[in-house]
């Protein structure tokens, strides 16, 4: 009796996030909390009591926003940590849009990303563009890649 099966290869809906123990979480980690990226800037357990497992008290910094957020997750909890890539480019020109050519290793260029417009990221673009309009030096940008 040979049955043919098709499979198909579908996306789950992580996110581009990997499964970790809570208990193996460390500062500078960084981990999912309340669904914001965050880098954990703060991490104590509190004993095993007689209600239960031991817990891990998590503060973290979302990547993206800069907000502080708190949670807490039993030591053996599987929690979602993201995968995060940062990737650096040279920058070769801003637009009166704000709007940034950068310059991929393979020597094409890519012009799909702004400078930051975020409160805590407006020191960074002024000196972005500081950098690109004295024209003395190469201007290299780090670009952080999470959640898709």
């Amino acid at each position: 009796m040979d049955a043919d099966y098709d499979f198909e290869k579908t996306d789950a809906g992580s996110l581009n996030v990997e499964k970790v123990s809570a208990g193996s979480l460390k500062v500078g980690g960084v981990v999912m909390i309340k669904d914001h990226p965050c880098k954990i800037t703060s991490y104590s357990t509190a004993k095993t009591g007689k209600h239960g497992a031991a817990k891990a008290m998590l503060t973290g910094i979302d990547v993206l926003t800069n907000n502080k957020y708190e949670c807490t997750y039993s030591t053996g909890d599987t929690v979602d940590a993201p995968i995060m890539k940062r990737t650096e480019y040279q920058l070769i020109n801003i637009d009166d849009e704000g709007y940034v050519t950068l310059l991929l290793d393979s020597g094409e260029t890519k012009e799909d990303l702004t400078l930051p417009e975020a409160d805590h990221l407006k020191d960074v673009a002024n000196r972005c563009k500081e950098i690109f309009e004295a024209g003395t030096k190469e201007c290299i940008v780090t670009v952080l890649a999470t959640l898709g």
